[in-house]
């Protein structure tokens, strides 16, 4: 069997290669399986690096194949309690008919008389579109030299990439949206000036908005949820059991009525840029929002024999978030 018909047959399987990859960037132990996967892929990789060939854009043709359901999934765990998540066709549009308060107001009125007329407010909203891009080059070369591990980490990480710009743009939108007034409470200084006072208004404010069977969510970069336990006089507050995590995990889980979630500062994308805003505790009522998906990742392929590489173009990713509901959330900013 030719090395072009055993990749087609792995490429049928739905996920295979997304799995193989994964474990191939991060070294873990492959199946005998994976490892037929990575002898298929790697006499594959270095035959179109050793004859400068790939007419049927097959390199394209693999990468889509692992990430395209990927890369359309949950970017994380935070967000997805944060957010409603829905998905278009490239050409569609995408309005939010978002579920009206009751602004209706019940007057004093005389028998039989008149009173000031009230209104619910129907507005239908479209979120902000974004679309992110990829571009990048392998050399014949590093398929010559790296074979299949030069496929999974293309593939991965151009998966990450398209991640982490979504998580960026999603917290950015968010912080954006709440500028100031009663959901937003001042800090002079960095996390070391964070009282219970403030937390205590944060989290009563999140409360407040809560709706039935809705979820209180305080979060930010692990430094502010760690400032949490660290207040002042904050641990005579503690339960045994509060204690116990904080010693074991340098975090508490709760905070008046609140889950805390910590996001690690080592995640950053690739130019070294955070995925969620310093100087920043969120608290959150439930899901404050939306994120569409539109269209569907596409890969163009340009080989290049004189400089001896090919071309990838990671395009159509294309997502729009919208906040629905700003006043769900609450933040705390600290300032020099």
């Amino acid at each position: 069997m030719s090395v072009k018909i055993e990749l087609a047959e792995i490429m049928k399987e739905d996920n295979k290669t997304y799995d193989w990859a994964e474990k191939v960037v991060r070294k873990c132990d492959l199946t005998s399986e994976e490892k037929e996967i990575s002898q298929v892929v790697d006499a594959w990789a270095k035959e179109i690096g050793e004859t400068g060939s790939d007419n049927d854009h097959e390199i394209a043709d693999f990468i889509i194949k692992t990430i395209a359901d990927p890369v359309y999934s949950k970017p994380d765990a935070l967000i997805e309690k944060m957010f409603d998540y829905d998905s278009i066709g490239e050409f569609d549009d995408y309005i939010i008919n978002k579920d009206p308060k009751n602004t209706l107001i019940a007057y004093d009125a005389a028998k039989g008389g008149n009173v000031y007329k009230s209104y619910i407010d129907t507005t239908a909203l479209t979120p902000t579109w974004k679309h992110a891009q990829v571009e990048t080059e392998i050399s014949y070369m590093d398929l010559r030299r790296g074979g299949y591990k030069n496929i999974a980490n293309m593939a991965m990480y151009a998966n990450e990439a398209f991640t982490n710009k979504k998580i960026k743009d999603v917290f950015s939108t968010l912080d954006s949206a709440i500028s100031g007034g009663t959901q937003v409470f001042a800090v002079t200084g960095g996390e070391s000036a964070l009282t219970k006072t403030v937390m205590d208004k944060l989290s009563l404010y999140v409360l407040d908005q809560l709706a039935d069977g809705d979820e209180g969510l305080v979060f930010g970069l692990n430094k502010y949820a760690q400032a949490i336990a660290n207040m002042s006089g904050y641990t005579s507050y503690m339960s045994d059991t509060m204690k116990n995590d904080y010693n074991r995990y340098g975090l508490v889980k709760e905070y008046g009525g609140m889950l805390i979630g910590g996001f690690s500062g080592a995640r950053k994308a690739a130019d070294g840029e955070l995925l969620v805003p310093t100087g920043r505790i969120f608290g959150i009522a439930g899901k404050v929002g939306t994120i569409c998906d539109r269209g569907q990742l596409r890969v163009y392929e340009t080989p290049d024999n004189n400089k001896e590489r090919i071309s990838l173009k990671f395009t159509g990713y294309e997502y729009g978030i919208k906040i629905t509901n700003p006043e769900k959330v609450g933040k705390i900013t600290f300032t020099a």
